[in-house]
C-alpha cells in the first residue's frame, strides 16, 4: 500500500512512521513517542544555518546532485508538532527546531561544498563534504570530513574532530573535550580547555596550539612554524627535515630533542609546558 504524501510550503514530505519509547527524548521524564518522514526541498539551496535546540544534525554533500533531501526523526510528549521545522530563505535552509518537548534528528543529502553557519545546543553536529564551516555546539561534538572551506568551530561540551580540512585556515575552541585534526591543507589555531590536541599530516601551518589540562600531539608533513603551550601535560612534535629554531620551556619534564637545529633556519618550534615533557623528533 503507498504511503501518504503531504505538500507543505514547497515541500514534499513522506510519513514513514511513529514508534512510542519507554523514556522521553526531551526531558527524561515519562513517555515519548517518535515520528520519522522525509522531504524533499525544491527550492535552490545555496547554504545552510543551523537553528536547532535539541537534535543531532548530519549534512552529507553529493557532488552528484542538485537537490536536497531531509530525513527526520522527531521524538516529543503529548501532541505531535505539526509541519515542517525547516525553512528557506533567500536560498539559506534554515534547520529549526520543534519546541517544547520535543527534539528533532535531522539527516540531509545535499549538494557538496555549500557553506555551514549556526548553532546546535544539545545534540552532535556530523558534516561532510560543505563548504566553509562556522558553527557552535553547546552540548555534543562536532565531526567534519571533506571541508572544502575556512572552519570556525566553538564546542563548549564536546569533542571536534576533523579530517580532510582543506578549503583555508582552521580555527576550533573547545571548553571541556579534546581536538583532533587530521589531513589540513591550512593554518591551524586550536585550543582545548580540558582536553587533548592531537594534529596529524599537517600541511600549510602555521600551527598553533594550547591546551590547559591535556596532552598536545603534532605531527606536520611540510616544514613550518610550530607553537604549542599545554600548561599541564606532555608536547610531542614531529616534524620533516630540518634545520630549525627551536625554542624549549618546561617547569617540571624531560626534554628531547632531535632535529636539527640553526638559529638562521626559517622556521620556529616554539614549546612550552608547564608540567610535562617536551619531545622535537623528525618523522
Amino acid at each position: 500500500m503507498r504511503r501518504p504524501r503531504l505538500r507543505l510550503f514547497g515541500v514534499t514530505l513522506l510519513t514513514t512512521g511513529i514508534a512510542v519509547g519507554a523514556l522521553s527524548a526531551c526531558d527524561g521524564l515519562g513517555p515519548s513517542k517518535t515520528y520519522e518522514d522525509d522531504a524533499t526541498v525544491s527550492e535552490k539551496i545555496t547554504s545552510v544555518r543551523l537553528e536547532g535546540d535539541s537534535g543531532s544534525i548530519t549534512l552529507r554533500g553529493r557532488k552528484d546532485t542538485a537537490k536536497v533531501a531531509m530525513h527526520r526523526t522527531i521524538k516529543y510528549r503529548d501532541d505531535r508538532p505539526d509541519g515542517p521545522t525547516h525553512r528557506v530563505e533567500n536560498g539559506v535552509l534554515v534547520l529549526r527546531d520543534c519546541g517544547d518537548s520535543c527534539s528533532v534528528n535531522y539527516t540531509v543529502d545535499l549538494p557538496a561544498g555549500l557553506p555551514v553557519s549556526g548553532e546546535v545546543t544539545s545534540g552532535r553536529l556530523n558534516l561532510t563534504d560543505v563548504g566553509a564551516v562556522h558553527v557552535k555546539a553547546t552540548s555534543g561534538g562536532v565531526e567534519m570530513r571533506d571541508v572544502t572551506g575556512p572552519v570556525d568551530v566553538k564546542a563548549t561540551s564536546g569533542s571536534v574532530v576533523g579530517q580532510g580540512l582543506k578549503g583555508g585556515p582552521v580555527k576550533a575552541r573547545v571548553t571541556s573535550g579534546g581536538i583532533e585534526m587530521r589531513d589540513v591543507a591550512g593554518p591551524v589555531d586550536v585550543k582545548a580547555t580540558s582536553g587533548s590536541v592531537t594534529g596529524e599530516d599537517l600541511k600549510g601551518g602555521p600551527v598553533r596550539a594550547e591546551s590547559s589540562s591535556g596532552r598536545i600531539d603534532l605531527a606536520t608533513t611540510s616544514p613550518q612554524d610550530v607553537w604549542a603551550d599545554a600548561s599541564s601535560g606532555s608536547v610531542t612534535v614531529t616534524v620533516p627535515g630540518g634545520p630549525y629554531r627551536v625554542s624549549v620551556h618546561t617547569g617540571s619534564g624531560g626534554k628531547n630533542i632531535s632535529v636539527p637545529q640553526s638559529s638562521s633556519a626559517p622556521h620556529h618550534l616554539d614549546l612550552t609546558t608547564s608540567s610535562g615533557s617536551i619531545t622535537v623528533k623528525n618523522g
